[in-house]
């Protein structure tokens, strides 16, 4: 039944799609399921953090790291939405030509709802919200799959999720690294470009509805981020945890069920395991 499943994510950068939910592409790409991840934007105003690269176009690199990281973690499809990158929130480059912030959002929507159609996917997963952590790309990215969602009529996917990054799981995700020397920024979990120190990113835990098991897909998580080394070199502090630090804080990845049937068995004592429960 896997081989005639498609799971499709959205996504605003490359290396979003490892950081949010590599464990969760790896784990699906074993099991047979057609994982295509969607990039809304070539991420051209990322910083070059490997200074091999320094003076290489940044779009170009990091297409090129986006291109390893889904061999590593099984993707089937990379598709772009090709917007160049936004900046962080507040920057001058926000309503710059071209800028996805600044993109129709309808445009932008349709261009999505293409590849939903080429794709068929059964399964479609986006940010929720917060945006991991208010990245303008990313809460834009969520409007343009929730419309495309919305829109897509007999083609719309059977369920649709919304990547979480639970409070209690955040906090411990910093504490424990900070507890081996690992310097991380209370807003760890979702990059580099965080704002001030004291950011706190995550939701809270009620609203998680789904909690995938990824242990196994932990050393492939960790290659993929590997792969982005302009965006997360090896002194990066995500790269920094020893394997079995991160097996122990990667060992789930957690997800809201937006829309689609629960699985009779899942309840907020026992999140739903599976991203296809409850389908045919």
């Amino acid at each position: 039944m896997a081989s005639n499943r498609t799971l499709l994510a959205v996504h605003a950068h490359a290396d979003d799609e490892t950081i949010t939910m590599g464990g969760t592409l790896a784990r699906y790409s074993a099991a047979g399921v057609r994982i295509v991840v969607v990039t809304c934007t070539r991420g051209d105003l990322g910083w070059l953090l490997d200074p091999s690269l320094v003076g290489q176009d940044v779009a170009t690199v990091r297409d090129r790291e986006l291109k390893a990281a889904g061999r590593v973690l099984g993707v089937s499809r990379l598709a772009q939405l090709g917007y160049a990158d936004s900046g962080i929130a507040g920057a001058p480059e926000n309503h710059r030509p071209g800028a996805f912030l600044s993109a129709s959002l309808d445009e932008a929507a349709q261009r999505l709802l293409e590849i939903v159609r080429q794709e068929r996917p059964q399964v479609m997963v986006a940010y929720d919200e917060t945006g991991g952590y208010g990245h303008p790309d990313h809460l834009k990215s969520l409007l343009v799959a929730v419309a495309a969602f919305e829109a897509a009529g007999e083609v719309r996917p059977a369920k649709l999720y919304f990547v979480r990054f639970p409070l209690s799981w955040a906090r411990e995700f910093v504490r424990a690294l900070r507890a081996a020397g690992i310097d991380a920024p209370r807003a760890a979990p979702a990059g580099t470009d965080v704002g001030p120190e004291d950011a706190e990113i995550g939701v809270p835990d009620h609203l998680v509805t789904t909690a995938i098991d990824v242990r196994r897909y932990v050393p492939t998580k960790l290659a993929a981020l590997a792969c982005h080394a302009s965006q997360m070199p090896p002194e990066h502090f995500l790269r920094r945890m020893p394997l079995d630090l991160a097996e122990r804080l990667w060992a789930y990845e957690y997800f809201s069920r937006e829309a689609g049937p629960a699985p009779p068995s899942s309840s907020s004592d026992q999140p739903e395991a599976d991203l296809f429960a409850g389908l045919e």
